[in-house]
C-alpha cells in the first residue's frame, strides 16, 4: 500500500542511491530519504507517494549515523554543490562504490564480478581546477556565485547565491570571483536574463593548474559600447592578481545560461594555460583553451588516467582507437606506451586542441579526427584485420554512447574496450549493449568529487574467444 503523502514515517537508513539520497525500507517499500545518511535512524516526511516507491525528506535525525560529520562550509545545505559534506570521506567512496557495483549488476547484467577497490581522490578538499560562476540581476540588484538546487517542480535553473567561501576550489578562486562581483556591482551595468534577453554579465570562469598558471574567462553579451568596462577590469586583475596568467574577455549570443563563449573579443595575458600531469619519469603536457574540457580534479585525473593505462596494457606496437577523445587528455596520456593513437572527436575545436598538445609532447604517433560517431566510427569497418585496433577507449558524454557506436564496436570487435564513465547507470547500460561478444572482467571506481554524489568508472571488457 502506498504510503501517504505528507505522512511521518521512522525508518533506519541502509545506504546510499545515486544522486545522494539516503535509502529505507518501510513494510517492504523503497523510501528514498533527502538528506539520510546509511546508518541513521530517521523522521521522514513523504513528500511523494508512488506504488513501488516514495520519497521523503529528514523532518529529524532521531539517531545518528557514526559516519555524520561536521560540515566544514557555511553554505552547506543551501548552496547544493557538495550534498555529501556530513558525510566522511572513507564512508562516501564506500557508498559510492556499491552504488557502481549495483548498477553494473541491476541494469547491465554482470554477475558474479569483483570490483577493484576504488581509488580515493588525491586531495579531498580544494581539489577543483576549474569553477564556473553564475552572474543573475534580481530585484535586490546584481549577484554572482553559484547555482542553488533547481526548486521541486520548477523548469527553470535555481537563484544565484552569493557564496563567501567554497572549500572545493582553491582560496583565490572566491577571492577573484569576489573582486569581479564588487566590480559589476559598482558598475551599474545589469546581469543578463536569459528569459528576456537583456543585459550584460553573464558568467566567470576561473581555471588553475597545477603548474600555477591562473586563467579567469569572463562571459557576456556581445555589446561592443561597454568594452571599456573590460578594459577597466583586466587593469584591477592586473593590480589586485598580478600570478594571473589569463585574462580573457569572450562574448555570447544564445540565450542558453551555458559557460562557454562563442567569440573571443580581448586577452590579457596568454589565451590559454598549460596543465601537467606525471606519467612515469615523463610530464604529460595538456594546452588548455578558455572553453576547453579537461578534468576539473587534476590530481584525480591522474588516478583515473592511470586506471585507464593499467587496464589497456599497451605495448609499444599496439594501436589504440579513443572515442570521444575531446582534447585528447588520454590518448596523449598512452601515447608512449602505444605504437599509434587514433582520436575522434565531434568537436573541430577539441581536435585543433588534441594536434596542439600532442605537438607540445613531441608526439608523432598520434592522430586526431573531427567526426561524428552517431554513424559509427569513421574509417573503421572492421573489414580488414588492419582495421581492427588492439585497444578501445571510450569516454562519452553522461548520455552514453550512441547506439550506432555500440553495434560498431560489435562489428570491430577489438581484443579490449576500456570504457569509462561519470554516470554508473549508463556505463551499465553501454555494457549490456556489447554484452552479446564482451564480458566485463574488471571495474573500478574512480572518486573525482568528493563531498558530491558524482563517481567516475572504468570498466575493462574483453572479447569472448
Amino acid at each position: 500500500m502506498p504510503l501517504p503523502k505528507d505522512s511521518l514515517v521512522n525508518c533506519d537508513i541502509e545506504s546510499l542511491a545515486y544522486g545522494g539520497r539516503g535509502v529505507a525500507h518501510v513494510d517492504g517499500m523503497a523510501v528514498f530519504v533527502a538528506g539520510g545518511l546509511p546508518g541513521d535512524t530517521v523522521c521522514a516526511r513523504i513528500v511523494r507517494s508512488k506504488k513501488r516507491f516514495a520519497e521523503g525528506v529528514v523532518e529529524a535525525v532521531t539517531t545518528p549515523s557514526s559516519h555524520r560529520v561536521e560540515p566544514r562550509c557555511v553554505h552547506f545545505g543551501t548552496c547544493g554543490g557538495c550534498s555529501l559534506q556530513h558525510l566522511d570521506y572513507p564512508e562516501q567512496l564506500a557508498q559510492k562504490n556499491a552504488q557502481v557495483a549495483a548498477a553494473l549488476a541491476r541494469i547491465g547484467g554482470v554477475q558474479g564480478l569483483v570490483m577493484d577497490p576504488p581509488a580515493a581522490s588525491p586531495e579531498v578538499w580544494g581539489y577543483r581546477n576549474k569553477m564556473e560562476f553564475s552572474f543573475e540581476q534580481r530585484p535586490d540588484g546584481l549577484h554572482l556565485g553559484l547555482r542553488q538546487p533547481t526548486p521541486e517542480g520548477a523548469n527553470r535553473p535555481g537563484p544565484v547565491l552569493d557564496i563567501t567561501e567554497c572549500h572545493l576550489c582553491a582560496p583565490w578562486d572566491v577571492e577573484i570571483m569576489a573582486a569581479v562581483r564588487e566590480f559589476c556591482r559598482a558598475s551599474g551595468v545589469p546581469a543578463h536574463d536569459p528569459a528576456a534577453d537583456t543585459g550584460y554579465w553573464r558568467h566567470l570562469v576561473i581555471r588553475h593548474t597545477g603548474a600555477g598558471e591562473v586563467m579567469a574567462h569572463l562571459i557576456t553579451a556581445r555589446d561592443e559600447r561597454k568594452d571599456n568596462l573590460i578594459g577597466d577590469m583586466a587593469a584591477l586583475f592586473l593590480e589586485r592578481f598580478p600570478e594571473m596568467a589569463s585574462f580573457v574577455h569572450s562574448t555570447r549570443v544564445k540565450r542558453t545560461a551555458v559557460a562557454c563563449g562563442e567569440k573571443i573579443v580581448q586577452t590579457l595575458g596568454n589565451g590559454f594555460v598549460e596543465e601537467r600531469l606525471a606519467r612515469g619519469e615523463r610530464q604529460v603536457r595538456y594546452r588548455l583553451s578558455p572553453n576547453a574540457f579537461f578534468q576539473t580534479n587534476t590530481g584525480g585525473a591522474g588516478e583515473l588516467f592511470a586506471t585507464v593505462a593499467e587496464f589497456c596494457a599497451l605495448s609499444e606496437t599496439q594501436v589504440l582507437l579513443d572515442l570521444y577523445c575531446g582534447t585528447g587528455a588520454i590518448g596523449i596520456y598512452l601515447a608512449g606506451e602505444a605504437g599509434r593513437v587514433i582520436g575522434v572527436e565531434l568537436s573541430e575545436e577539441s581536435v585543433t586542441k588534441a594536434r596542439e598538445s600532442a605537438r607540445l609532447n613531441g608526439l608523432s604517433n598520434c592522430t586526431f579526427i573531427a567526426g561524428s560517431l552517431e554513424q559509427g566510427i569513421p574509417g573503421m569497418d572492421g573489414s580488414g584485420d588492419e582495421a581492427v585496433p588492439d585497444v578501445v577507449v571510450v569516454d562519452p558524454p553522461r548520455s552514453g554512447m550512441h547506439e550506432n557506436t555500440a553495434q560498431a564496436l560489435l562489428t570491430l570487435g577489438a581484443p579490449r574496450i576500456v570504457a569509462v564513465s561519470c554516470d554508473p547507470a549508463t556505463l551499465a547500460r553501454d555494457v549490456k549493449r556489447l554484452a552479446d561478444r564482451y564480458d566485463v572482467t574488471r571495474a573500478r571506481a574512480v572518486d573525482m568529487f568528493p563531498h558530491t554524489h558524482h563517481i567516475e568508472t572504468v570498466a575493462l571488457l574483453e572479447l569472448r574467444a
